[in-house]
């Protein structure tokens, strides 16, 4: 009974946790999820789909970060600030995750719509051409930063597993 006790209020087995569900999280959105709702809906409800799924899944990444910052052993968020090689990797994620919910992420989604419209429309004036142009430019842009920043949070969350395997080979 002891050493459930031990174990329920060590904040460890929370700390795997809530590593283990972001990295999981983000390997699932980016090369699962993502790829087959690409390739088995039409776009239309693909583009509807996107934008319910992103904003749930940027607040998901950036809340996981921050239990897992939360849950740090021994001594929870304290425990971070005496070690840089592991509250690095957290801070970028955060940072990535934010510039995608706040940013990237409702640009890329406003301009999906625009440039979907834009190709539906049946009259197209070169005025429209240019507006095409400039919506696809946009959308590229958009959507490039939020795979790259996509790309960054799953490598820095990689890194901290590296940094946490560390920590509890050398016991914290």
């Amino acid at each position: 009974m002891d050493a459930i006790l031990l174990t329920v209020g060590n904040l460890l087995p929370y700390h795997l946790l809530s590593y283990g569900a972001l990295l999981g999280t983000e390997l699932y959105q980016s090369f699962v999820n993502t790829k087959l709702c690409y390739r088995h809906l039409p776009m239309r409800e693909f583009l509807g789909l996107n934008k319910r799924i992103f904003p749930v899944y940027f607040t998901c990444q950036i809340g996981l970060a921050a239990l897992t910052a939360a849950t740090r052993p021994p001594y929870s968020i304290v425990s971070l600030a005496t070690d840089l090689w592991s509250a690095a990797p957290l801070v970028i994620v955060l940072a990535m995750g934010s510039l995608n919910y706040f940013v990237y992420g409702p640009k890329t989604t406003t301009v999906s719509f625009v440039r979907r419209a834009l190709h539906e429309s049946e009259n197209h004036s070169a005025v429209d051409d240019q507006k095409i142009q400039r919506a696809n430019k946009d959308f590229k842009r958009n959507h490039a930063m939020t795979i790259h920043l996509n790309a960054i949070a799953l490598v820095a969350t990689v890194w901290y597993g590296f940094s946490l395997s560390h920590a509890i080979i050398t016991g914290f």
